[in-house]
């Protein structure tokens, strides 16, 4: 289906109908890494989006989070509460299901977006422990673990009908996704989201990881080890039977990436099986 590509390849160059991230995430952003910032001066970035504010007050006060004290009816006390990491996730989360709208394909928002939030806290654990923090921030890292699929919402929405067919006709249900991709598209989800986050003015380590994390070591040696970091917390998903089922099993083990990571072998079984822990409190944070 190379018609696929093309008509990508015009969407990214036009750039009309793609989905754009709202400003007041960007402004966040920057908060959120300036470390003299408290919870105050992040409250006021949260309360310039009233629907943001809710979603934040709705998240502070639901299960996961009540506390006997009462109801949280303040931002600066939920993100005093929340953490920056989960503030974080609350806001991208929100924003990106803004920026694409009310439109809908076949992938389950509540699915992929658990996924997301598990890959993004292994990402972020592990980048902590392999990774230069210098250059790029856990916090940063997490992103990265947050929006890698983004380019499946691309895929899924604008070109349905056609990708799902390419998917559905799989021998394999377990065929690595990214592969089939690249030799019936082209280009494979991660490049795609790539691209979109190009254009959302993201530091370009954010764009470049993604788009490399299906062949992390084929890119440029700056993104390697975070794409890498990023393709490892995918695999140690689907080991544990927590990734998404349509990306198919990974082109290299867990234990594989993770070793190649530096992770002494004695650690490798129990970062994986962690990731089950990882994906409960996820997905109980985003019910």
């Amino acid at each position: 289906m190379p018609y696929i590509l093309s008509d990508l390849k015009d969407l990214v160059s036009r750039g009309d109908d793609l989905p754009t991230l709202p400003s007041i995430v960007m402004q966040l952003h920057r908060v959120l890494e300036d470390p003299v910032a408290g919870p105050a001066h992040i409250a006021g970035v949260i309360a310039q989006d009233p629907a943001l504010t809710a979603r934040l007050l709705r998240t502070v006060n639901s299960a996961t989070y009540a506390r006997s004290g009462g109801r949280i009816s303040s931002v600066d006390a939920a993100v005093s509460l929340l953490g920056t990491s989960q503030v974080r996730t609350v806001c991208v989360v929100h924003a990106v299901a803004q920026a694409f709208g009310r439109k809908h394909g076949r992938l389950d928002p509540q699915d992929f977006w658990a996924h997301s939030a598990t890959v993004a806290a292994l990402v972020s654990d592990l980048w902590v422990r392999v990774g230069d923090t210098r250059a790029v921030s856990a916090d940063d890292a997490y992103v990265v673990g947050l929006l890698h699929d983004v380019g499946l919402l691309v895929l899924d929405q604008h070109f349905g009908a056609a990708y799902w067919e390419m998917l559905d006709a799989r021998e394999d249900a377990d065929e690595p996704l990214a592969a089939l991709e690249e030799d019936q598209l082209g280009i494979d989800h991660g490049a795609v989201g790539g691209l979109l986050l190009g254009r959302w003015s993201l530091p370009s380590f954010v764009g470049d990881a993604i788009g490399q994390h299906n062949a992390p070591r084929a890119g440029s040696a700056e993104t390697a080890a975070l794409a890498t970091v990023l393709a490892a917390a995918e695999a140690m998903c689907w080991q544990m039977d927590l990734g998404l089922a349509i990306e198919g099993r990974p082109t290299q083990p867990a234990a594989a990436l993770l070793r190649s990571l530096g992770v002494p072998a004695r650690e490798v079984g129990r970062l994986i099986e962690s990731t089950c822990d990882v994906h409960a409190v996820a997905a109980s944070f985003l019910s």
